[in-house]
């Protein structure tokens, strides 16, 4: 399986949120060269290259990808052979790191940085960013807090993945629409509009982003909202971005039923032809760049736009507002060779490296320095994107160990009852401020 296909999907919703499992502790391990000042190990032994083990997610072109990046970094200096491996499996990653026969680096998504951390599998970075004086002024802010735990940075963000709002322009037209919404109200009011149904009231064309799941984060974010507070310490659903979104949810779900909307979910397949939106019958929809590069390399003609996500009415200063996520790698922390693992890391993270790897994945790179990089002409509302993921509103959430536990139990649970009109939107935000800042205090 591909990582794209495993993480990408987190930006849609509950049914997609990732789940972090349990991490296994990881313990020092001793060099196969010569000791580095910060205890670090590598370098040249008895005068051959020393070996950097890397594994990866990735398989596929993706994967094909970073081997390209493996096999230029080779071929670029006579220190170190590095040899890569496409490891689809997290956990086996963990437990082969736990038992000290795991890779000196490897990646992950942002959401397990806290928890690798705590744990001891991943290795704190500052002591080699400050030993090489490492630049990293150019990384957009969102995307670098997302390798950070408890002050420390653990990880270095590879890409940066966000929503956007697609709209089909026909639909919108058809409807009286010459732009798409920009603010909360105009979605809730178009999405109404846009709202096609038969005779039994089944849906035909999907008004709002419910497809492909639920779209509480995006909306939250998108609207200026946030879960926590910056240091990952406070609950902050009671924030009006929260509710208004799972108003925004609730009111739509009530007028055209919950039954038709789940009906809508398990029509089609996500990235396929079948896909609602890619079938024109889904005219607002909240995704990533990977949607418009699936459109793009199948010649799936659709004529849309893409705008960003529709801020809070009256808060013209929330403008932009989004929520940023990553694959980040990390080194771990009984690697067998940290030096080499970090000039390898620092290789792949150049501007021009950085370009290639994200570029040939599709995907928009966490440096502003590489995305002036050419490729990007190429990949298809590359630009746009680039744009959105610098607004100074995009956020990311903070790195804590009790993250998987508030986005798959307490947002799930209760947006849950709150989509199937079992609770009301402010019942709904009540609960998870309540059981969010109990699970923080634990």
């Amino acid at each position: 399986m591909n990582k794209n296909k495993i993480g990408k999907t987190a930006l849609s919703g509950i049914a997609l949120l990732l789940t972090a499992g349990a991490v296994l502790s990881g313990c020092g391990g001793s060099g196969d060269g010569g000791a580095s000042p910060d205890g670090a190990s590598g370098g040249k032994s008895n005068g051959k290259k020393s070996k950097v083990t890397v594994w990866y997610l990735w398989g596929g072109k993706e994967g094909e990808v970073i081997e390209g990046a493996i096999k230029r970094f080779n071929e670029s200096q006579d220190q170190y052979t590095v040899e890569g491996l496409s490891v689809p499996d997290e956990q086996k990653i963990k437990v082969a790191i736990a038992g000290g026969k795991g890779p000196d680096l490897t990646d992950s998504f942002a959401s397990n940085v806290a928890q690798y951390a705590k744990e001891g599998i991943a290795l704190p970075l500052e002591d080699l960013i400050a030993r090489d004086k490492y630049d990293m002024s150019d990384f957009v802010p969102a995307t670098l807090e997302q390798g950070k735990y408890d002050g420390k940075l653990f990880a270095l963000p590879l890409n940066i993945n966000m929503n956007a709002m697609f709209y089909n322009k026909k639909l919108l037209a058809d409807a009286g629409y010459s732009e798409p919404p920009k603010t909360s109200k105009e979605l809730i009011e178009m999405a109404a509009k846009l709202t096609k149904t038969n005779g039994k009231g089944e849906i035909e064309i999907l008004g709002f982003p419910s497809y492909p799941g639920f779209p509480f984060q995006a909306l939250t974010y998108g609207f200026g909202g946030t879960y926590l507070s910056p240091d990952g310490k406070k609950a902050t659903f009671d924030q009006p971005g929260a509710l208004e979104a799972l108003k925004a949810i609730y009111d739509y779900n009530k007028q055209f039923g919950v039954d038709n909307i789940k009906q809508v979910q398990a029509t089609g397949k996500w990235l396929d032809p079948t896909d609602p939106f890619m079938a024109g019958k889904q005219a607002i929809r909240f995704d990533g760049p990977w949607l418009s590069t699936f459109m793009a390399n199948n010649n799936i003609k659709l004529d849309y736009g893409l705008a960003p996500l529709p801020y809070l009415d009256g808060h013209e200063d929330l403008a932009g507002s989004n929520e940023a996520q990553s694959s980040i790698f990390y080194i771990a922390k009984n690697s067998k060779n940290v030096d080499g693992a970090w000039e390898f890391l620092k290789f792949m993270y150049s501007a021009p490296e950085l370009a290639k790897v994200t570029g040939g994945m599709g995907n928009i790179p966490a440096r502003t320095t590489s995305m002036k990089d050419p490729v990007f002409q190429t990949i298809a509302d590359a630009d746009k994107f680039m744009e959105f993921a610098q607004n100074a509103n995009v956020k990311s959430l903070p790195n804590i160990a009790q993250l998987p536990d508030l986005l798959n139990k307490v947002v799930k649970e209760e947006g849950e009852a709150v989509f199937n009109l079992k609770k009301t939107p402010e019942e709904g935000i009540a609960a998870m401020q309540k059981r969010a800042q109990e699970l923080l205090d634990k």
